[in-house]
């Protein structure tokens, strides 16, 4: 019979196991899109995010089609899409952007159909773990 303490050892390695995997599958995917390339060295699972180096990407189609979405957005989509994702408000996209806030709600509600998305929070999660710090840097290149 398991006692107490060996049930509450398995839930916790079912879910140290669940939770790596989760994060491994983010870095590949993550991978996939050129962000950065991860490989990972673990003595204690328990570590592993703090041991996480480089991962070789695996083929995802899943990947693959966020991937062609993101590259039929017009740059000026790509922007407002980016912005939003790193959670800028419409007025603060617009100011940054040089832009008036409804020519932003446009944009978004273009890449909204696009991407076949219904609202910005959809948005946020499609791309989560996309690094979209590269447009957070850099100022307005259509100007």
């Amino acid at each position: 019979m398991f006692r107490s303490l060996d049930l509450e050892r398995m839930f916790y390695y079912t879910f140290l196991q669940m939770s790596i995997l989760k994060i491994l599958k983010q870095l590949l995917t993550d991978s996939q899109y050129g962000k950065r390339k991860y490989s990972y060295d673990v003595e204690d699972p328990a570590h592993l995010p703090s041991t996480i180096k480089t991962v070789s990407p695996t083929h995802d189609s899943n990947v693959d089609e966020r991937s062609k979405r993101w590259e039929s957005l017009s740059s000026r989509e790509q922007d407002v899409t980016a912005l939003t994702c790193l959670r800028y408000t419409n007025p603060q996209i617009a100011a940054r952007l040089g832009l008036s806030v409804g020519t932003v709600k446009s944009y978004l509600e273009k890449v909204l159909s696009k991407l076949r998305l219904q609202n910005k929070a959809d948005l946020r999660v499609y791309f989560a773990g996309w690094d979209f710090s590269e447009f957070e840097r850099r100022k307005d290149p259509h100007r």
